[in-house]
Formats: structure tokens, C-alpha cells, sequence
């Protein structure tokens, strides 16, 4: 056999070996739940992910990149395994846990620059800062950093990161008075003793803290001193009103208010033409009803009748 079939032979071996070897080791190294679960410091942290289940996550494919606080940061901001039972508490927990995981990719301690942001697995941004060796993410320190596993890589954290709250969403805040009315400087009658609104309108009495307590009452007309029973009313009088009512009837509204009505304090609402067309028509069909119109109709037209005889004479 010639020396260089001989050498042949024994590279092809030597590959082989070494293939095999390297086999064995990616077999042996550990994925990262079972990394965390033989430091002896992150017992917590194993228990927590298997609470909710992303030990299963972690055990896959990845690659990952998580931050594990130690036992003693779980302890340091009193997370206890126990206070979580319900479905609402346990997503808590699991959005705080994948607040420490960035998903496809195993970022290393090198890779990391100042002000350097990423997506961690809950959809919130995480923030890392570089000061000299010494790398932070969010307000948690790595202590050790790029601890490899077969999934991933681990950076050891003194302290729990909590995920950003959500910006509360604000409801735009919306006037639907047409026409508001307060209190006079007097302390004694309204600011606004008539107005005029359309049909549809809203109009709202506001008054805070004022000098003495007033409200809101209908009353039949603008001389009457007593409150329309059933009518539009706001209430006892206090120091801070806030009432409003919509007018949906042409229609002539009278109000008073109750301690300071023999004083005048009145107002009127004029809406659309003023006139409340029921009424009008109510109190037409009784003045033609009554004895003295018919009297007084039969004599205009007695009259008219002798005219157009003696014209015709």
C-alpha cells in the first residue's frame, strides 16, 4: 500500500472521530431550562417558567437570548410563586417572564452597544447601555454574561425587569352643551337670564363651589313664584351643579331658582320659534269654543250682513 493511500485512510478516520465527537458534545450540552435549573441560583426562575408553561418554549429550537435574575432578585422585589393562581395573575407572570427572552437570535455580550434597543417576546422594547465592561439591561446589571447553551445564551441579571405600563388610553373629552349657564357675580341671579338654541339643543347649568346654593326649576311662566310639579328639575340646591337638559320641541322655557325665586332669580330658554305648536293649538281651539267668541263672531257677522243690504238698497 503506496504512503499516500495510507495518509488517505487516515484523515478520512480522523474526520470521522472527530465528527462523531462533535456530535457527542452538541448531544450533552444542555438547552437553556436545563442550564438555568443546574446554577443552583435561578430555582425560581425554572419554577416560574414551568408555571406558566414557557419551559416548553425554551426547550425548543430557539435561538434564544434570555436574562435570568437570579433567586435573590425574585426575592428582592417579592414575586412569590404562590400569589399567582388566577388566569389573569398567571399572564402577568408569563408577560413578565418574556419580558427577559429576545426570540431568534442569541445576542451576546459583545454584540450589545449603548442605547442598542431590541423586540423581547412580549412585543415591549428592551434597552441596553454599556458603560466601559460592564453591560445593563433596562435596571438590571449583567453579572454573567454569555452562558452558552444548545438553544441559546444566557445573561445572568441582579434584578427582575418589569415590562413598560401601558400609556392609559385617553377618551377625548367632549362638551355636548350647546349653551352653558353659571352664576352671576352677584351670587344672586343667573349670568344668562334668555337665551335662544335650536331645536335639539342642549343647555347645561354649571356652577362650582359658588357662594350659596342655587339649582335648577321649571316654572308655568316667568311671573310664578311655585315649581311646575313634573317639570324639568335639577335637584336641591347646592354650591356645585352640573345639569343639563336637550329640548327637543319648539317650545318657551321658564326656570327659577328655589331659595331665590321671590328675588327674581329666573331665566327663559327660547327654542326655535319659542311657541309649543300643541299649545297654541290647544288654546286657539278653545277661544273659538268658548260662549263669548261664538257671541261675538254671530254679531260681526250680523253686522256685516246689514252693510251689504243697505248697500244694495
Amino acid at each position: 500500500m503506496s504512503k499516500f493511500l495510507t495518509y488517505s485512510l487516515a484523515l478520512i478516520f480522523l474526520l470521522q472521530a472527530l465528527s462523531v465527537v462533535q456530535a457527542q458534545n452538541e448531544d450533552e450540552q444542555q438547552n437553556i431550562v436545563e442550564v438555568a435549573n443546574g446554577t443552583g441560583s435561578h430555582d425560581v426562575l425554572v419554577a416560574a417558567l414551568t408555571h406558566v408553561g414557557l419551559d416548553q418554549t425554551l426547550i425548543g429550537d430557539g435561538p434564544f437570548t434570555v436574562f435570568a435574575p437570579t433567586d435573590q432578585a425574585f426575592e428582592d422585589a417579592g414575586v412569590n410563586l404562590d400569589d399567582y393562581d388566577t388566569d389573569s395573575e398567571n399572564e402577568t407572570l408569563r408577560n413578565i417572564l418574556l419580558y427577559h427572552v429576545i426570540s431568534g437570535a442569541a445576542v451576546e455580550a459583545s454584540d450589545v452597544t449603548d442605547g442598542m434597543t431590541a423586540d423581547a417576546a412580549n412585543g415591549d422594547s428592551l434597552v441596553f447601555a454599556v458603560d466601559g465592561e460592564n453591560v445593563s439591561v433596562g435596571d438590571a446589571a449583567v453579572t454573567t454574561a454569555d452562558v452558552e447553551a444548545s438553544n441559546g445564551i444566557i445573561h445572568v441579571i441582579d434584578k427582575i425587569l418589569i415590562p413598560p405600563a401601558e400609556e392609559p388610553v385617553s377618551e377625548e373629552i367632549t362638551d355636548d352643551c350647546d349653551v352653558t349657564i353659571g352664576i352671576d357675580d352677584s351670587g344672586y341671579a343667573y349670568d344668562k337670564d334668555s337665551v335662544n338654541i335650536n331645536v335639539g339643543d342642549t343647555v347645561c347649568w354649571k356652577w362650582t363651589e359658588s357662594d350659596m346654593p342655587h339649582n335648577v326649576a321649571e316654572i308655568a311662566e316667568i311671573g310664578s313664584n311655585e315649581r311646575l310639579a313634573g317639570g324639568v328639575y335639577s335637584g336641591a340646591a347646592e354650591e356645585t351643579v352640573d345639569f343639563s337638559y336637550t329640548f327637543t320641541e319648539n317650545t318657551t322655557f321658564y326656570y327659577a331658582c328655589e331659595p331665590h325665586i321671590t328675588m327674581g332669580m329666573k331665566g327663559e330658554v327660547i327654542v326655535g320659534t319659542g311657541i309649543d305648536a300643541n299649545k297654541a293649538e290647544s288654546n286657539r281651539g278653545e277661544s273659538e269654543s268658548t260662549p263669548g267668541f261664538i257671541a261675538t263672531a254671530s254679531i260681526a257677522a250680523l253686522i256685516g250682513a246689514a252693510a251689504f243690504i243697505s248697500k244694495r238698497d
